[in-house]
This record gives structure tokens, C-alpha cells and sequence, in this order.
């Protein structure tokens, strides 16, 4: 019995020592799978720029902390990321979803966030892609009745600068993620994964998304995607 105890015990402290290594591997394995979303992402940008005189829908809506949105359940209506699916160019959506992630809301096909997206689905439900644009320009709903003048971005413009990432709109949004980092992705197609201690001093400033413009919470955003292109 005593050497039945023993075993048990030896095996119980294995486990223990193995068990962290085990979920380092898993994240390293999911964190590997992002990078490959990110360039499959890459992937349709460009072929939705071959198709566009090079713009692409890189943006945000109306405040730089809202930067992932695909369907809009309040204008019923695709917005930022909805252009890439109203062309036909997201395929089942899986990629478009870090597989890190434990939040719901942000997750592939999920109660919280359901797929297909719109009148394609529930068009009573917010849906949102598991990554955020860069928040370069403030798209607006209908590109249709845009004002005088405006134009989406070039994806040539982008080049080495940083275009997509894991969502950085708060703290929480890297906490539910990798944790200690973020995966992004650049106009030129390369994808990377950044530390946190690159970008946590503007990170750390910023409250939940919230839905007005604020200046000081549109300064953090611009500064934390500042920091994806210098490191």
C-alpha cells in the first residue's frame, strides 16, 4: 500500500512538472497557426487590391479602438471587415480567428459571435473577426455614399508597416489571447509576433472600447501601431 502511495505521488509530481511544458507547447502551436491566418489574410488583401486599383478596407469605425467589425447589427449592414466577405474573399471566416483565443465574442462561430455573418446568418447579432485592421482611415458604413474625395487605402502604401494584428483595443483583449505578446502582420505579407513590453505603456492606458471619440484613447491606439512598425 505504502509503495502504491509512493508511486502515485512520483506520478502526481510528473504531471506537475509536466503539465506547464505541455501548455507552453499548445500555445506555441496555436501561436504558429495565427502567424499562418495572418499571411492567409495577407493573401486576400491582395487579391482584393488586385481588383481595386490596390485599396483595401483597412480602417476603423468611428473610433480607433473599433477596428474588427464585420456586421453591424445596428446599421444592418457589413462594415470593415464585411467588405472582404461581401466579395466573396473569407471563405468559411476560420482564419480569420486567432485560435488562442477564449473570449467568445471575438471567437470563430460562437453563440456570442456567430458565423456566416449578416443576412447570411443573424442579422440581429453583432459579428466581429478575430483580428483589427490597422485604424488607418475612418471608413464609412455605405462606401457607396462616402463623401467627395475619399478613397481607401493602397495596400502598396503600407509596405513594411504593420496592417494587421491580434486585437490590442484594451488590456483585456491581449489578456484572453497570447498574453505575453501579440502576432502582426505587414503590407508586405511578413507576420511576426510582437512582445507586450513593445507597446504595454500605451496598452495599459487604454479603457474597454468605448464607442465616442476620445482624443487621448485615439493617441494610445495610433502609438501601440507605431510601435508594431518601429520594433
Amino acid at each position: 500500500m505504502i509503495e502504491l502511495l509512493v508511486v502515485i505521488g512520483i506520478i502526481a509530481v510528473l504531471i506537475a512538472i509536466l503539465l506547464p511544458t505541455l501548455s507552453r507547447v499548445r500555445e506555441q502551436s496555436r501561436r504558429t497557426q495565427c502567424l499562418s491566418n495572418l499571411r492567409q489574410i495577407h493573401a486576400t488583401l491582395f487579391t482584393y487590391a488586385l481588383t481595386n486599383k490596390d485599396h483595401v478596407p483597412i480602417g476603423y469605425r468611428r473610433t480607433r479602438q473599433f477596428s474588427s467589425l464585420v456586421w453591424s447589427n445596428s446599421a444592418n449592414r457589413f462594415v470593415l471587415w464585411g467588405v472582404l466577405f461581401q466579395s466573396r474573399l473569407m471563405g468559411d471566416g476560420r482564419a480569420f480567428y486567432c485560435p488562442s483565443e477564449s473570449n467568445s465574442r471575438f471567437s470563430y462561430a460562437t453563440s456570442d459571435n456567430p458565423w456566416p455573418p449578416g443576412t447570411a446568418g443573424n442579422p440581429s447579432l453583432l459579428v466581429q473577426s478575430g483580428y483589427g485592421f490597422r485604424p488607418e482611415t475612418d471608413l464609412p458604413d455605405d462606401l457607396d455614399l462616402a463623401p467627395p474625395g475619399f478613397v481607401m487605402p493602397r495596400l502598396t502604401r503600407f509596405r513594411s508597416r504593420a496592417i494587421v494584428a491580434d486585437l490590442t483595443a484594451s488590456p483585456t483583449r491581449v489578456r484572453t489571447r497570447h498574453r505575453v505578446g501579440v502576432n502582426v502582420l505587414a503590407g508586405h505579407g511578413g507576420a511576426r509576433f510582437i512582445p507586450l513590453k513593445v507597446f504595454d505603456a500605451s496598452l495599459s492606458l487604454l479603457p474597454e472600447p468605448v464607442a465616442t471619440f476620445n482624443a487621448g484613447v485615439d493617441q494610445r491606439v495610433q502609438e501601440i501601431w507605431k510601435a508594431f512598425d518601429s520594433d
